[in-house]
């Protein structure tokens, strides 16, 4: 659409907005970090096997647009079908007719109210148990586990967008873009790429864990356990 409209191109992809502390913080994406983050978008993508023909789906409103979009793009670059659902409470019922309706490889950006709605329904938690992955807000990891499921950790911390592989040990960022490290309160979030919005020593996972070691995955870079 921006290509086909006369004038200048803006140097923004697009605007988000995160919380640190109770202080909302707006940052911009250009449009070269952007094609960055689909890039390993795709590298996450294929520890899963996620690929053509396969049908996933996503559960992101549109203002989460700033994490989820590199990672939609991966998808249709490629050519995942995608269907979408909202994450809360009161649109269970559309995930859940998708769920009876569909056969799906994945479920992205699966939140608490959705994963305690879905487990009340005895066939969508059976068919939760076919998902490879459930990628899981932090919120849903618990109920989803205690239900006998193995949800993978989707997080939004602070600008980044951190997404478990396979091996389920903590959840990666792209090394070349963000530095995660130890803090006194948790692991906190330094931006080291070339990003419009710069961040550092951002606290975005209080009591979290780290995990330094190489992950058998073979993504580079250390992994973070939200608490």
């Amino acid at each position: 659409m921006a290509a086909a409209l006369p004038g200048p191109v803006s140097p923004l992809f697009g605007i988000g907005l995160y919380t640190d502390g109770r202080e909302q913080v707006p940052f911009e994406i250009g449009w070269a970090e952007f094609g960055r983050d689909v890039r390993w978008a795709h590298r996450v993508l294929d520890t899963w096997g996620i690929g053509e023909a396969d049908h996933v789906l996503i559960s992101t409103p549109n203002f989460e647009g700033p994490w989820a979009s590199p990672l939609v793009r991966a998808l249709r670059d490629r050519r995942t079908v995608h269907s979408n659902s909202e994450p809360y409470s009161w649109d269970v019922g559309r995930s859940a007719t998708f769920l009876r309706l569909l056969r799906f490889k994945a479920f992205i950006a699966m939140s608490g109210e959705t994963a305690a709605g879905l487990l009340r329904q005895p066939e969508c938690a059976e068919a939760l148990a076919a998902l490879e992955p459930i990628w899981a807000r932090p919120e849903a990891l618990g109920p989803l586990r205690a239900a006998g499921l193995e949800p993978a950790v989707f997080a939004m911390l602070g600008p980044a967008l951190a997404l478990e592989c396979p091996r389920r040990a903590g959840a990666h960022v792209d090394p070349g873009e963000w530095q995660l490290s130890p803090g006194p309160d948790g692991v906190t979030l330094t931006t080291v790429g070339d990003r419009r919005h710069v961040v550092r020593e951002l606290l975005v996972a209080p009591a979290g864990r780290l995990e330094q070691a190489p992950c058998p995955c073979g993504l580079p870079g250390p992994r973070v356990t939200p608490a």
